[in-house]
């Protein structure tokens, strides 16, 4: 009987030394869109188990737009998202409570896109006089304007034509306008849509405008009460960018598994793409998400100089938080 009471005793001993389980701490994070093939690197993140190693229960949330994004993040719906720095720094101070911890598109993805046969845009002088289907409610029409300023052109003479987001590349592919303004990922749906002509992708980053684009941005309140949570998502990111452009048929496989409806060769040509716009020299040398100082004011100095803001500007040292990356980098 004594023995059996000591026996009793030591388990009893042995299961108050054992740890407790960690509680997962509950984070939404919000894409700057619907999800797709360029999504690919959350999605890995969540399946991979990384988000769940650093003891948090990620939930990817959908939007309709960047600014949904921003909206999404400002008002609480969510605690983080996929924020492209372009559009907060156009909104103002209603972004102010949005900060900056980690990017992830280092160089803008803005295209002209058009189609070979056809205008084949392959220099910024052939921008002069090409009916380019944008937007008059966005602010990308200012930006290219003030891109062939840069270049030397007259920006008055791109003629800009109100259309649709949805109706794009159909325009483009019935021959309505002669480009349009789609991000690098386009090229897929434009492909598929316009079958026996290429299309033509006039780069920006190639010929000078040198911004941060998507990043991860955080609620400030949310940044100030939870740092290490943050972190803990930042790392668990990063390794999840670093397995998907590691591993791009698998990477495929769990975005659509996430994603069903998504064509799996358009997902495999988007993570292709995506490398484009988050792997420069910088990023080989520091690692996922580094963010340079310096181009980061000049992103914010770049829109608000040519870009309409409302309700007063932010500035770079107010929305961009250094250090929460990893101390040791993750290196694509």
């Amino acid at each position: 009987m004594f023995r059996k009471f000591v026996g009793v005793i030591a388990a009893l001993s042995c299961l108050a030394a054992a740890p407790a389980a960690r509680a997962e701490t509950d984070v939404k994070f919000m894409l700057d869109f619907i999800s797709l093939g360029r999504h690919a690197p959350w999605y890995v993140a969540l399946e991979k188990g990384y988000f769940k190693e650093e003891g948090l229960n990620v939930e990817i949330m959908p939007s309709k737009g960047t600014a949904d994004a921003i909206r999404g993040v400002v008002t609480g719906i969510s605690e983080m998202g996929l924020i492209d720095v372009p559009s907060l720094v156009a909104a103002g101070k209603a972004g102010a409570n949005v900060k900056i911890v980690a990017g992830a598109y280092v160089e803008a993805p803005y295209c002209v896109y058009t189609l070979n046969p056809g205008a084949n845009v392959t220099e910024p002088a052939q921008l002069e006089g090409l009916r380019f289907g944008s937007s008059s409610a966005s602010f990308l029409p200012q930006i290219w304007r003030a891109f062939m300023g840069m270049n030397g052109l007259d920006g008055s003479k791109l003629e800009i034509v109100n259309v649709d987001a949805a109706a794009r590349v159909p325009m483009l592919a019935a021959g309505k306008v002669d480009g349009v303004d789609q991000f690098l990922m386009s090229a897929p749906a434009i492909r598929r849509a316009a079958l026996g002509r290429e299309p033509v992708c006039l780069f920006a980053a190639d010929y000078g405008l040198d911004l941060y684009s998507n990043s991860i941005g955080v609620r400030k309140d949310f940044l100030d009460e939870q740092p290490e949570v943050v972190r803990g998502f930042v790392r668990a990111a990063l390794r999840g960018w670093q397995y998907t452009l590691s591993h791009r048929d698998e990477a495929t496989e769990i975005m659509v598994k996430y994603a069903p409806a998504l064509d799996p060769a358009i997902v495999r040509e988007e993570i292709d793409l995506i490398e484009r716009i988050a792997v420069n020299a910088d990023v080989k040398a520091n690692g996922l998400g580094h963010i340079l100082p310096e181009k980061m004011a000049k992103t914010f100095d770049f829109i608000n100089s040519n870009v309409e803001v409302s309700g007063g500007k932010l500035e770079s040292d107010q929305t961009y938080v250094p250090g929460f990356l990893p101390k040791e980098p993750i290196l694509p």
